[in-house]
């Protein structure tokens, strides 16, 4: 069957189908608002019973991530800015209320969707996972109950809280007709190691509830009622990730060291607090990206200063002296914050965002400089610019930390110095890195958002996602002079994208010189174990080889050929 692989493995096992329950979220005028609003709450109560239930089960079995995402539809159902405003519509409209929330999930969904930030990306899936509880809620539905054993769920798409809800079960793959590779339900298929099958067009017609099936996606296959020689297959494959779970558990508390001795660091990339208890348990060795704008979306107002200082404080304490590098607010163009007063724009991916913004608003800015700057007496903090392109841009915060410093020692405030760094992610700020590798003390390359503009090519835009591969040479020449800048100038460089905990890419991340590594928690020990296999010597030969190539699937078959004779 046609289809992408999102999540590598294998499972066998029989077919769950889910199928879409149709609501009518059609509008209709209502004359009896109090009862409407019954009903409502009725459902509300529902959704909160259920969820409750839920995180219950996963308490016990210590899933913290699972447990935030319900955590998260919870306050949903309490927030002023979701459900609240679905109350007023069915009040002021008088509206039904499948149509409030339908309407008012679309329209928030659409706002939290059209941030370039993969943890809002994520919030956006919940809103359509409580959008469906709740409807579910009012019109008495229920999902179909699923039957013992291991399971391979066919679906159009999952929500997140039904995928925590089928992890209960003996979940073992996923297929789906639609679905992301950046979806929530892909994030979480990836962290909870479950294969994942995507755009498997038709696939609900073609298997039978019930019917064994092989799922391969190392291959990227579907096989129904699969024969002797397939499911020996996937024995086979069995032992191996029994004998590769042993293994990793040898590199959890081990140094990323390759076999000749050059040492990297792997680092995680966090959005919240609550992420720093899981990130030390796989022996992070730092955080090479914590993303603030978080802080200012979950609120109608700027956070306070105080409360800034405080959460910084909290996460550089717990760190031990190890790196926290903290982005400041990256926020505008495309990230909605209504409070913010930031008008819409046609081309928000290139327009008023990240230091652009907090340049010209420097309240908001200097109140997070401060928090930081008082936060680094607590613990090694650095401080990151995002989204640069001019070198005054830089000079500027560079102003701003010294004003800030100045205040804090008129007041008798105690702070600590933090270092100046930088990501790099604009064709300008590559092309001049030698000059910004004068005036900061480390470069980050965001490889996600520096691929889509080196070849201008949205993406979030399926049509042109062909483009933005990590293998192109254009992109891998242009990664290779920011880290020969950066070592001209004795500066660190990280790499904070997801290109960074690609296995077949990491060779050349150490053939090139990149210091620190910055990746998703659950994949920390497997970028150290890949690290510690390869050798300098052979990753550099490798990078020389791979660049003499033109097109990114030479490059591809290249690496992939060599690294099955290392």
């Amino acid at each position: 069957m046609k289809g992408m692989i999102a999540v590598n493995g294998m499972a066998l096992a029989s077919a769950h189908l889910i199928l879409e329950q149709d609501v009518n979220t059609e509008i209709r005028m209502i004359t009896d608002v109090d009862d409407e609003l019954t009903r409502l709450n009725c459902a509300k109560e529902k959704c909160i019973e259920s969820l409750s239930v839920l995180m219950e089960k996963l308490e016990s079995d210590t899933d913290a991530q699972s447990a935030k995402i319900l955590d998260f539809q919870l306050l949903l159902l309490e927030d002023v800015n979701y459900f609240g405003q679905i109350s007023q519509m069915i009040e002021k409209e008088k509206v039904n209320c499948e149509y409030a929330v339908a309407a008012r999930s679309a329209s928030y969904r659409e706002e939290l969707a059209a941030l370039d930030n993969p943890y809002l990306n994520e919030r956006a899936a919940d809103i359509t996972d409580l959008e469906k509880r709740l409807l579910r809620g009012l019109n008495g539905r229920e999902e179909s109950e699923i039957t013992e054993g291991e399971k391979i769920v066919i679906a159009q798409d999952l929500t997140p809280s039904q995928l925590v809800e089928l992890r209960q079960k003996q979940l073992k793959g996923i297929i789906l007709e639609k679905g992301g590779m950046s979806s929530h339900c892909v994030i979480l298929a990836r962290s909870m190691g479950i294969p994942c099958f995507i755009h498997a067009e038709n696939v609900m017609s073609k298997i039978r509830e019930g019917e064994l099936v092989l799922l391969d996606c190392m291959e990227g296959k579907v096989i129904a009622s699969p024969d002797k020689s397939c499911i020996l297959k996937f024995e086979k494959y069995k032992a191996l990730k029994e004998n590769e779970a042993l293994e990793l558990q040898q590199y959890r508390s081990r140094k990323a060291i390759t076999k000749d001795g050059r040492e990297m660091k792997v680092y995680a990339n966090i959005s919240s607090k609550s992420e720093v208890e899981e990130l030390l348990l796989e022996r992070a060795e730092g955080i090479g990206l914590m993303r603030t704008e978080m802080l200012y979306m979950e609120s109608s107002t700027p956070p306070e200063e105080e409360e800034q200082y405080r959460i910084y404080s909290d996460i550089a304490q717990s760190m031990e002296g190890l790196p926290l590098i903290i982005r400041t607010l990256d926020a505008g163009g495309d990230k909605k914050i209504s409070y913010l007063n930031i008008p819409e724009e046609d081309n928000p991916f290139l327009g008023y965002r990240a230091i652009r913004y907090c340049l010209d608003n420097r309240d908001i800015f200097k109140a997070q400089i401060s928090a930081v700057l008082r936060a680094g007496k607590n613990g090694n903090i650095q401080l990151m610019i995002p989204m640069v392109s001019a070198i005054t841009e830089v000079l500027q915060v560079k102003e701003l930390i010294k004003e800030v410093e100045n205040e804090l020692k008129a007041s008798g405030t105690a702070y600590g110095k933090v270092s100046v760094g930088m990501m790099v992610e604009t064709p300008a700020a590559a092309v001049m890195a030698d000059r910004f590798a004068e005036v900061v003390d480390f470069f980050s390359i965001g490889t996600n958002d520096l691929t889509q503009y080196l070849f201008a090519a949205d993406r979030n835009n399926a049509q042109v996602a062909g483009l933005n591969s990590y293998y192109q040479p254009a992109l891998l020449r242009t990664m290779k002079y920011i880290c020969e800048c950066a070592r001209r100038n004795e500066i660190e460089v990280d790499i904070c994208g997801q290109a960074g905990e690609v296995d077949d890419l990491i060779p050349l991340w150490i053939g090139m010189g990149i210091d620190n590594l910055s990746v998703s928690i659950p994949s920390i020990t497997r970028v150290r174990r890949r690290i510690c296999q390869c050798s300098l010597e052979k990753c550099i030969k490798l990078l020389d080889a791979v660049l003499k190539f033109n097109l990114d699937e030479e490059v591809h078959n290249y690496i992939k050929k060599e690294m099955e004779q290392w």
